[in-house]
């Protein structure tokens, strides 16, 4: 075993806090990693990141279909396509800090809760869909601000101003 999977495999066993993020494949998701990886780095902390989907026997269940493929299948599909993201996020990254990958069945928000009761920092994505609901948290973010046993962070995309520059807004 080479001496970083001996050292990352070390850091796993001990009790450090790890910034835990909520990705998937869409853009507040992405912006969510980007701030986790910065976090991750600054704070010399291990990331978690974590994706959930839902089980193809419930969405089967729930919608009278069979579903042909399994549990397993869609978490190796969702496993390569968060990979993708990590890595090209990563790829940009200064100080990169070690990262595990958590890819599980079930709802988002219960998921991202659980997985925040070890870390230091729960962040996830802000959905903006128009002016008005850009004031909003999505549905998950919501409920992990009130469900999360650790802080948690909703990055919100930048905001165009009437000047064509760009402001953060919180």
């Amino acid at each position: 075993m080479e001496a970083t999977a001996v050292n990352q495999a070390a850091t796993w066993a001990t009790n450090v806090r790890e910034i835990v993020v909520g990705v998937d494949e869409s853009d507040a998701s992405r912006l969510a990693l980007i701030f986790a990886v910065e976090e991750a780095a600054r704070s010399q902390a291990p990331l978690r990141v974590v994706t959930a989907f839902e089980s193809a026997g419930r969405f089967g269940d729930r919608y009278s279909v069979p579903i042909p493929v399994s549990d397993e299948e869609i978490a190796r599909r969702e496993e390569v396509a968060i990979r993708k993201i990590v890595d090209e996020v990563l790829g940009g990254a200064y100080g990169r800090p070690d990262v595990r990958l958590v890819v599980m069945a079930g709802a988002a928000g219960p998921a991202l809760v659980e997985e925040s009761c070890t870390a230091e920092l729960l962040v996830v994505g802000h959905r903006g869909c128009g002016e008005l609901a850009s004031i909003l948290f999505g549905s998950v973010g919501l409920y992990c601000v009130l469900h999360a046993h650790s802080p948690v962070l909703v990055v919100r995309p930048p905001a165009d101003t009437s000047d064509g520059t760009t402001a953060h807004t919180s």
